[in-house]
Protein backbone atom coordinates (compact mmCIF):
# COMPACT_ATOMS: atom_id res chain seq x y z
CA UNK A 1 0.00 0.00 0.00
CA UNK A 2 1.76 3.10 -1.21
CA UNK A 3 0.91 6.73 1.11
CA UNK A 4 1.03 9.40 -1.63
CA UNK A 5 2.10 12.54 -1.46
CA UNK A 6 1.97 15.18 -4.07
CA UNK A 7 4.02 18.55 -3.79
CA UNK A 8 1.93 20.81 -5.61
CA UNK A 9 3.60 23.93 -7.30
CA UNK A 10 2.81 27.38 -5.45
CA UNK A 11 -0.26 28.59 -7.13
CA UNK A 12 -1.19 25.27 -8.70
CA UNK A 13 -4.48 25.13 -10.40
CA UNK A 14 -7.07 22.17 -10.22
CA UNK A 15 -7.45 19.43 -13.07
CA UNK A 16 -9.77 20.79 -15.66
CA UNK A 17 -11.79 18.52 -18.20
CA UNK A 18 -10.23 18.02 -22.01
CA UNK A 19 -13.16 20.11 -22.72
CA UNK A 20 -12.33 23.11 -20.80
CA UNK A 21 -8.76 23.09 -22.27
CA UNK A 22 -10.07 22.11 -26.22
CA UNK A 23 -12.13 25.14 -25.40
CA UNK A 24 -9.11 27.67 -24.67
CA UNK A 25 -7.29 26.30 -27.41
CA UNK A 26 -10.05 26.85 -30.05
CA UNK A 27 -10.63 30.33 -28.94
CA UNK A 28 -7.17 31.21 -30.29
CA UNK A 29 -7.47 32.36 -33.70
CA UNK A 30 -4.65 30.78 -35.96
CA UNK A 31 -1.95 32.82 -38.06
CA UNK A 32 -2.40 36.47 -35.80
CA UNK A 33 1.52 36.07 -34.36
CA UNK A 34 4.13 36.25 -36.54
CA UNK A 35 6.66 33.54 -36.07
CA UNK A 36 9.07 34.16 -34.04
CA UNK A 37 13.19 33.81 -34.57
CA UNK A 38 15.01 32.95 -31.45
CA UNK A 39 18.26 35.09 -30.82
CA UNK A 40 21.43 33.06 -31.66
CA UNK A 41 24.57 32.57 -29.45
CA UNK A 42 27.59 31.87 -31.38
CA UNK A 43 29.86 29.10 -29.51
CA UNK A 44 33.32 30.58 -31.06
CA UNK A 45 35.25 33.52 -31.55
CA UNK A 46 37.10 34.93 -34.82
CA UNK A 47 40.60 35.63 -34.83
CA UNK A 48 42.41 36.09 -38.11
CA UNK A 49 40.05 34.54 -39.91
CA UNK A 50 40.07 31.55 -37.47
CA UNK A 51 37.88 30.28 -35.36
CA UNK A 52 39.00 29.74 -31.71
CA UNK A 53 37.38 28.18 -28.19
CA UNK A 54 35.57 30.45 -25.73
CA UNK A 55 33.17 29.67 -23.10
CA UNK A 56 29.50 31.15 -22.28
CA UNK A 57 27.50 31.32 -19.34
CA UNK A 58 23.48 30.75 -19.80
CA UNK A 59 21.03 31.06 -16.94
CA UNK A 60 17.53 29.50 -16.33
CA UNK A 61 14.90 32.11 -15.20
CA UNK A 62 11.54 32.96 -14.61
CA UNK A 63 9.79 35.27 -16.82
CA UNK A 64 6.22 36.06 -18.69
CA UNK A 65 5.99 34.79 -21.73
CA UNK A 66 3.30 35.97 -24.54
CA UNK A 67 2.04 32.45 -26.36
CA UNK A 68 -0.72 34.26 -28.40
CA UNK A 69 -2.38 37.41 -28.91
CA UNK A 70 -5.53 36.71 -27.31
CA UNK A 71 -3.65 34.73 -24.62
CA UNK A 72 -2.64 36.62 -21.28
CA UNK A 73 1.15 36.59 -20.36
CA UNK A 74 2.69 33.04 -19.13
CA UNK A 75 4.76 32.26 -16.64
CA UNK A 76 7.62 29.80 -17.89
CA UNK A 77 11.09 28.67 -17.26
CA UNK A 78 13.63 29.87 -19.91
CA UNK A 79 17.03 29.66 -21.10
CA UNK A 80 19.08 32.88 -21.64
CA UNK A 81 22.63 34.98 -21.21
CA UNK A 82 19.82 37.42 -18.63
CA UNK A 83 16.44 37.19 -18.20
CA UNK A 84 15.40 39.96 -20.52
CA UNK A 85 16.76 38.02 -23.32
CA UNK A 86 15.68 34.49 -22.26
CA UNK A 87 13.16 33.16 -24.74
CA UNK A 88 10.86 30.06 -25.10
CA UNK A 89 13.01 28.41 -26.27
CA UNK A 90 16.35 29.38 -25.22
CA UNK A 91 18.54 30.80 -27.64
CA UNK A 92 19.99 28.62 -30.70
CA UNK A 93 23.39 27.98 -29.87
CA UNK A 94 25.74 27.60 -33.08
CA UNK A 95 29.12 25.96 -32.82
CA UNK A 96 31.23 25.15 -35.12
CA UNK A 97 32.69 21.20 -35.94
CA UNK A 98 35.83 20.61 -33.92
CA UNK A 99 35.48 23.46 -32.00
CA UNK A 100 34.99 23.42 -28.58
CA UNK A 101 32.88 24.91 -26.26
CA UNK A 102 32.49 25.42 -22.65
CA UNK A 103 29.21 26.57 -21.07
CA UNK A 104 28.77 27.26 -17.39
CA UNK A 105 24.79 27.00 -16.69
CA UNK A 106 23.71 28.95 -14.42
CA UNK A 107 20.30 28.09 -12.15
CA UNK A 108 18.35 31.68 -11.23
CA UNK A 109 14.89 29.38 -10.94
CA UNK A 110 13.00 30.20 -7.31
CA UNK A 111 12.07 28.20 -4.48
CA UNK A 112 8.53 27.10 -6.04
CA UNK A 113 8.26 25.48 -9.17
CA UNK A 114 5.40 26.88 -11.41
CA UNK A 115 3.98 23.35 -12.40
CA UNK A 116 2.83 20.21 -10.28
CA UNK A 117 5.33 17.55 -9.41
CA UNK A 118 5.56 14.14 -7.33
CA UNK A 119 8.24 13.17 -4.88
CA UNK A 120 6.48 9.55 -4.76
CA UNK A 121 8.54 8.57 -7.79
CA UNK A 122 12.15 9.14 -8.19
CA UNK A 123 12.74 12.27 -8.54
CA UNK A 124 15.23 14.82 -7.46
CA UNK A 125 14.40 16.68 -4.20
CA UNK A 126 16.33 19.00 -2.97
CA UNK A 127 17.30 19.39 1.15
CA UNK A 128 16.90 23.31 1.01
CA UNK A 129 14.07 23.84 -1.88
CA UNK A 130 14.28 24.87 -4.80
CA UNK A 131 14.04 23.78 -8.77
CA UNK A 132 16.48 20.91 -9.43
CA UNK A 133 17.91 21.27 -12.95
CA UNK A 134 20.25 19.98 -15.07
CA UNK A 135 21.01 20.03 -19.00
CA UNK A 136 21.60 17.71 -21.59
CA UNK A 137 22.41 18.03 -24.80
CA UNK A 138 20.75 15.49 -27.10
CA UNK A 139 22.32 13.77 -29.79
CA UNK A 140 26.06 15.53 -28.70
CA UNK A 141 28.96 12.93 -28.15
CA UNK A 142 30.43 14.75 -25.08
CA UNK A 143 32.49 13.29 -22.14
CA UNK A 144 30.55 11.90 -19.23
CA UNK A 145 30.90 14.64 -16.83
CA UNK A 146 29.54 17.11 -19.07
CA UNK A 147 26.29 15.17 -20.96
CA UNK A 148 24.43 16.26 -18.41
CA UNK A 149 23.29 13.08 -16.23
CA UNK A 150 19.82 12.90 -14.60
CA UNK A 151 21.91 12.55 -11.10
CA UNK A 152 23.94 15.59 -11.69
CA UNK A 153 20.84 17.82 -10.94
CA UNK A 154 21.85 21.29 -9.26
CA UNK A 155 19.46 24.04 -7.46
CA UNK A 156 20.40 27.86 -7.40
CA UNK A 157 23.57 28.82 -6.15
CA UNK A 158 24.47 25.20 -6.21
CA UNK A 159 22.82 25.10 -2.52
CA UNK A 160 21.86 21.06 -3.39
CA UNK A 161 23.13 19.11 -5.94
CA UNK A 162 22.47 15.55 -6.87
CA UNK A 163 24.65 12.36 -6.13
CA UNK A 164 26.86 12.87 -9.46
CA UNK A 165 26.95 16.50 -9.86
CA UNK A 166 31.09 17.26 -10.77
CA UNK A 167 31.14 20.56 -12.37
CA UNK A 168 29.25 23.94 -13.51
CA UNK A 169 30.75 24.28 -16.48
CA UNK A 170 30.25 21.79 -19.38
CA UNK A 171 32.35 21.07 -22.30
CA UNK A 172 30.94 20.49 -25.69
CA UNK A 173 33.96 18.84 -28.20
CA UNK A 174 32.02 19.70 -30.95
CA UNK A 175 33.77 16.66 -33.12
CA UNK A 176 30.90 14.78 -34.47
CA UNK A 177 29.19 15.46 -38.13
CA UNK A 178 27.61 18.50 -38.55
CA UNK A 179 23.81 18.32 -37.71
CA UNK A 180 21.12 19.89 -35.38
CA UNK A 181 21.14 18.80 -32.04
CA UNK A 182 18.93 20.51 -28.76
CA UNK A 183 19.42 21.06 -25.55
CA UNK A 184 16.93 20.42 -22.31
CA UNK A 185 16.76 20.21 -18.90
CA UNK A 186 17.29 16.44 -17.48
CA UNK A 187 16.58 16.26 -13.97
CA UNK A 188 15.92 13.24 -12.43
CA UNK A 189 12.06 12.50 -12.13
CA UNK A 190 11.61 16.58 -13.81
CA UNK A 191 12.10 16.35 -17.27
CA UNK A 192 8.54 16.55 -17.80
CA UNK A 193 7.85 19.45 -15.98
CA UNK A 194 10.92 21.35 -16.64
CA UNK A 195 10.73 21.20 -20.47
CA UNK A 196 6.81 21.79 -20.27
CA UNK A 197 7.83 24.90 -18.33
CA UNK A 198 10.09 25.87 -21.47
CA UNK A 199 13.56 24.59 -21.07
CA UNK A 200 14.46 23.93 -24.25
CA UNK A 201 16.69 24.95 -27.25
CA UNK A 202 18.34 24.42 -30.33
CA UNK A 203 21.82 23.44 -30.77
CA UNK A 204 23.66 23.42 -34.49
CA UNK A 205 27.31 22.24 -35.79
CA UNK A 206 27.83 24.06 -38.56
CA UNK A 207 30.60 22.87 -41.13
CA UNK A 208 30.13 25.67 -43.98
CA UNK A 209 33.17 23.73 -46.16
CA UNK A 210 30.90 20.63 -45.99
CA UNK A 211 27.67 22.44 -47.13
CA UNK A 212 29.37 24.86 -49.55
CA UNK A 213 29.25 22.29 -52.56
CA UNK A 214 25.36 21.82 -52.20
CA UNK A 215 24.37 25.85 -52.18
CA UNK A 216 21.90 25.27 -49.41
CA UNK A 217 19.47 28.27 -48.19
CA UNK A 218 21.65 30.38 -45.65
CA UNK A 219 21.07 33.61 -43.50
CA UNK A 220 18.56 34.56 -40.86
CA UNK A 221 16.13 35.14 -43.91
CA UNK A 222 16.02 31.65 -45.47
CA UNK A 223 17.07 29.50 -42.88
CA UNK A 224 14.24 28.44 -39.98
CA UNK A 225 14.48 26.37 -36.76
CA UNK A 226 10.74 25.24 -36.18
CA UNK A 227 10.68 23.76 -32.36
CA UNK A 228 7.31 22.41 -31.85
CA UNK A 229 6.00 22.10 -28.66
CA UNK A 230 2.00 21.36 -27.83
CA UNK A 231 1.03 22.91 -24.95
CA UNK A 232 -2.42 23.04 -23.18
CA UNK A 233 -3.52 26.45 -20.97
CA UNK A 234 -6.04 27.88 -18.60
CA UNK A 235 -7.64 31.01 -19.18
CA UNK A 236 -5.90 33.07 -17.51
CA UNK A 237 -2.69 31.64 -19.53
CA UNK A 238 -0.85 29.74 -16.97
CA UNK A 239 0.46 26.35 -18.60
CA UNK A 240 -1.68 23.43 -17.49
CA UNK A 241 0.00 19.95 -16.68
CA UNK A 242 -1.69 16.67 -16.54
CA UNK A 243 -1.12 15.27 -12.80
CA UNK A 244 -2.54 12.97 -10.62
CA UNK A 245 -3.57 14.61 -7.64
CA UNK A 246 -4.26 14.27 -3.90
CA UNK A 247 -6.36 11.02 -4.80
CA UNK A 248 -5.26 9.34 -7.67
CA UNK A 249 -7.22 6.36 -8.98
CA UNK A 250 -3.63 5.45 -10.73
CA UNK A 251 0.18 4.83 -9.13
CA UNK A 252 1.68 8.16 -9.91
CA UNK A 253 4.53 6.38 -11.74
CA UNK A 254 2.07 5.40 -14.55
CA UNK A 255 0.79 9.27 -14.89
CA UNK A 256 -0.20 9.59 -18.76
CA UNK A 257 1.93 11.25 -21.05
CA UNK A 258 1.21 15.11 -22.03
CA UNK A 259 -1.13 16.06 -24.92
CA UNK A 260 -1.34 19.62 -25.34
CA UNK A 261 -4.21 21.33 -27.64
CA UNK A 262 -3.16 24.44 -29.11
CA UNK A 263 0.50 23.47 -31.31
CA UNK A 264 2.93 26.60 -30.37
CA UNK A 265 6.24 26.95 -32.77
CA UNK A 266 8.84 29.07 -31.20
CA UNK A 267 6.99 29.54 -28.63
CA UNK A 268 4.03 31.09 -30.33
CA UNK A 269 0.50 29.19 -31.30
CA UNK A 270 -0.30 28.66 -34.63
CA UNK A 271 2.19 31.40 -35.80
CA UNK A 272 2.17 32.60 -39.20
CA UNK A 273 5.49 33.38 -41.67
CA UNK A 274 5.47 35.43 -44.95
CA UNK A 275 8.17 34.01 -47.81
CA UNK A 276 9.42 34.64 -50.71
CA UNK A 277 8.94 32.75 -53.78
CA UNK A 278 12.18 30.33 -53.41
CA UNK A 279 13.83 27.85 -51.97
CA UNK A 280 13.96 28.03 -48.03
CA UNK A 281 15.90 25.38 -45.22
CA UNK A 282 13.73 24.35 -42.14
CA UNK A 283 15.25 22.53 -38.88
CA UNK A 284 12.18 21.03 -37.82
CA UNK A 285 12.37 19.88 -33.98
CA UNK A 286 10.14 18.15 -32.40
CA UNK A 287 10.22 18.80 -28.73
CA UNK A 288 7.05 17.30 -27.69
CA UNK A 289 6.37 15.30 -24.86
CA UNK A 290 4.33 12.17 -26.81
CA UNK A 291 2.70 14.19 -29.69
CA UNK A 292 3.96 13.03 -32.85
CA UNK A 293 3.48 14.69 -36.29
CA UNK A 294 2.89 13.69 -39.76
CA UNK A 295 2.90 17.24 -41.56
CA UNK A 296 2.54 18.07 -45.13
CA UNK A 297 1.92 21.40 -46.66
CA UNK A 298 -1.68 22.13 -48.09
CA UNK A 299 -0.21 23.51 -51.75
CA UNK A 300 1.36 20.06 -52.10
CA UNK A 301 4.43 21.24 -52.18
CA UNK A 302 7.36 18.54 -51.44
CA UNK A 303 9.77 17.95 -48.43
CA UNK A 304 13.63 17.87 -49.54
CA UNK A 305 14.88 15.63 -46.58
CA UNK A 306 18.53 16.22 -46.58
CA UNK A 307 19.09 15.83 -42.66
CA UNK A 308 18.08 13.39 -39.83
CA UNK A 309 18.71 14.74 -36.44
CA UNK A 310 22.58 14.93 -35.81
CA UNK A 311 24.00 13.85 -39.16
CA UNK A 312 23.10 14.60 -43.02
CA UNK A 313 21.49 11.77 -45.03
CA UNK A 314 23.88 10.59 -48.03
CA UNK A 315 21.65 12.13 -50.44
CA UNK A 316 18.61 14.18 -50.37
CA UNK A 317 15.02 12.05 -50.22
CA UNK A 318 12.05 14.33 -51.53
CA UNK A 319 8.45 12.92 -49.69
CA UNK A 320 5.59 14.91 -49.52
CA UNK A 321 4.76 14.31 -45.63
CA UNK A 322 7.38 13.98 -42.90
CA UNK A 323 6.45 11.86 -39.80
CA UNK A 324 8.63 13.10 -36.66
CA UNK A 325 8.57 11.18 -33.60
CA UNK A 326 9.20 13.64 -29.66
CA UNK A 327 12.92 14.52 -29.55
CA UNK A 328 13.65 13.84 -33.48
CA UNK A 329 14.53 16.20 -36.04
CA UNK A 330 14.38 16.82 -39.76
CA UNK A 331 16.33 18.93 -41.72
CA UNK A 332 14.56 20.02 -45.09
CA UNK A 333 14.58 22.25 -48.12
CA UNK A 334 11.09 23.67 -49.39
CA UNK A 335 10.80 25.25 -52.26
CA UNK A 336 7.94 28.09 -53.33
CA UNK A 337 9.21 29.36 -56.64
CA UNK A 338 6.18 27.38 -58.20
CA UNK A 339 3.75 27.32 -55.55
CA UNK A 340 0.39 26.91 -57.02
CA UNK A 341 -1.26 28.87 -53.85
CA UNK A 342 -0.50 32.13 -52.64
CA UNK A 343 -0.97 30.61 -48.98
CA UNK A 344 0.18 27.41 -47.52
CA UNK A 345 -0.85 25.47 -43.97
CA UNK A 346 1.61 23.11 -42.52
CA UNK A 347 -0.76 20.41 -41.44
CA UNK A 348 -0.70 17.44 -39.18
CA UNK A 349 -2.52 14.19 -39.28
CA UNK A 350 -1.10 12.06 -36.59
CA UNK A 351 -2.89 10.69 -34.32
CA UNK A 352 -2.39 10.75 -30.52
CA UNK A 353 -1.43 8.45 -29.23
CA UNK A 354 0.40 7.53 -32.20
CA UNK A 355 -0.66 5.09 -34.17
CA UNK A 356 -3.66 4.32 -32.58
CA UNK A 357 -5.42 7.46 -31.06
CA UNK A 358 -6.96 10.31 -32.06
CA UNK A 359 -6.56 12.18 -35.80
CA UNK A 360 -6.70 16.01 -34.62
CA UNK A 361 -9.90 17.98 -34.93
CA UNK A 362 -7.73 20.65 -36.23
CA UNK A 363 -5.01 19.85 -38.72
CA UNK A 364 -3.15 23.16 -39.50
CA UNK A 365 -0.90 24.73 -37.42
Amino acid sequence: MYCVAVVIAMGTQPPVSDQYLQAVAGSLEMYVDPLPQMPKIYGYSMFNGQPSSIKLTIGMYQKKWKFHRDLPPTTVFVYGTDPVTATFPGPTIEALQGVPLWVTWKNYLPAHHILPWDPTIPVAIPSHGGVPTVVHLHGGVNPPQSDGSAFAWFTADFRDVGPKWTQATYMYPNIQCPGNLWYHDHALGLTRANLLAGLIGAYVIRNATAEAPFGLPSGDLFEFHLVIADRSFYKDGSLYMNYTGDNPTIHPEWQPEYFGEAITVNGKAWPFLVILRRRYRFRILNSSNARYFNLSLSNNLPFTVIGSDSTYLHKPIETPTILIAPSEIFDVLIDFTNSPTQFAEMMNTAAYPYPTGDVPNKPEW
